[in-house]
């Protein structure tokens, strides 16, 4: 039954183990930037301006886990299928070829984030204000995507193998930590500097 249950296993129970983890995984990535501008309205008058940044900057934060989803479920498929069919070399080849693919898409990310954030953001305002903290939030969230496309990645490998619970923890430990370390990067609680915009970019 362990090892074949998505043939044997009711459809309810097969949904509740393995559906429901996917589905609070999916909406945890989502939280990200909304958890963020929680906390970015808390900073006073520049709250409201450091909030329209954060809001142009979530397409692209939307844009980076739609390719790291997309590949990752093509990595999925293809590695349940080869490991269903015991091709273990080739369910080898495929999980390392992911994390290839999440290292390139990592680089190519990380060169937008050195080159086009600031025009993007003055394309969209031309409020020198919001462009800067845009630029600030962007930058960070570009640069350290490396986190984001390797979490995407090996969450999709612990699917394919039926460990749906495993990612959804995974998951939720990084939300939790970005709730605990938001206000401590943004405010400067237990001893940090007060890093505002930039903070809640690193707390991400």
């Amino acid at each position: 039954m362990e090892k074949n249950k998505m043939a044997v296993v009711p459809l309810k129970k097969l949904f509740l183990k393995m559906g429901l983890p996917m589905i609070i995984s999916m909406v945890l990535h989502d939280l990200y930037n909304v958890i963020d501008s929680i906390f970015i309205t808390n900073m006073g008058s520049d709250g409201v301006i450091a909030n329209q940044a954060l809001t142009l900057a979530f397409p692209i934060q939307l844009l980076i886990i739609a390719i790291g989803v997309e590949t990752g479920v093509g990595i999925n498929a293809l590695l349940s299928r080869h490991l269903g069919e015991k091709k273990f070399e080739a369910a080898d080849t495929t999980a390392n070829t992911g994390l290839f693919l999440a290292i390139c898409s990592y680089i190519l990310f990380a060169i937008l984030g050195l080159t086009i954030v600031r025009p993007f953001f003055s394309m969209q305002s031309d409020i020198a204000e919001v462009v800067n903290y845009g630029e600030e939030y962007l930058t960070v969230i570009l640069l350290c995507g490396f986190g984001i496309f390797g979490e995407i990645t090996n969450e999709r490998l612990l699917q394919a193998t039926g460990r749906t619970v495993y990612s959804m923890i995974t998951q939720g430990t990084g939300a939790v930590l970005n709730i605990i370390l938001d206000p401590i990067m943004i405010f400067g609680y237990c001893g940090m500097p007060a890093l505002g915009v930039k903070g809640a970019a690193i707390g991400t």
